[in-house]
């Protein structure tokens, strides 16, 4: 698989914007965990989208941290996750599986996590470590990859238990974003074979069908 010699540009992008909205969280109300603030910055929240019509927290939650522990181990895992990713996919896909990672996570917690409040870039961030598993699938001849890909299937597995036992963590979120994190990165990358051409459509159909699912499920909370 070729890499690109760029900087990864977008990674420091995204890391930036999720660093000045946190700073801009503390200046102006002086907290990043209050419920209130974290509505008014966009958090997720299913009755706010619903009967309020605010469908953009589906994007914004994914920028908004809670905490500076939160900030910290979301940033540092987007550094060193954009370093490698970014340079394999380019700039643009590379972008495309982290924003739309964070929507489709976004939307699982609208389906299944109905009543809390909801933030954080691990949406997005899940959604790059299953990126790592589905070029696994697309270039298996890489070893590298192939040993970086079952490292990723680990630690979502591990994060997944995780979530499990602490009740303040988002799995839905994490696990929405894995999924659609894989199949953007199966839709965007040329098939290595015939046969892997009607994988990427059967992929971008289970994106179409898991959107309209997760937007069904959410709309019968409320």
């Amino acid at each position: 698989m070729k890499t690109t010699n760029k900087k990864p540009i977008m990674t420091y992008l995204f890391l930036a914007l999720n660093i000045l909205v946190f700073l801009y969280m503390l200046v102006v109300y002086g907290t990043t965990t209050d419920a209130r603030v974290l509505l008014l910055m966009g958090a997720k929240f299913n009755y706010l989208i619903l009967v309020q019509g605010e469908w953009w927290r589906l994007i914004t939650a994914a920028f908004i941290h809670i905490g500076l522990s939160h900030i910290l181990f979301n940033g540092i895992s987007l550094y060193f996750m954009g370093l490698e990713l970014e340079p394999l996919l380019g700039s643009f896909k590379f972008s495309l599986v982290y924003l739309l990672a964070g929507l489709g996570g976004n939307l699982a917690s609208f389906a299944f996590n109905p009543a809390n409040i909801s933030a954080g870039a691990s949406t997005s961030i899940f959604g790059l470590f299953a990126s790592f598993v589905a070029l696994a699938y697309i270039y298996p001849q890489s070893t590298w990859i192939r040993q970086r890909a079952r490292n990723f299937i680990m630690l979502i597995a591990l994060n997944i238990i995780n979530g499990l036992l602490i009740p303040d963590i988002d799995n839905w979120g994490h696990i929405g974003g894995a999924i659609f994190g894989f199949l953007v990165t199966v839709v965007l990358l040329r098939p290595q074979q015939a046969t892997r051409k009607t994988h990427k459509s059967l992929a971008f159909l289970l994106l179409v069908g898991l959107s309209m699912l997760f937007l069904y499920l959410g709309y019968q909370s409320i």
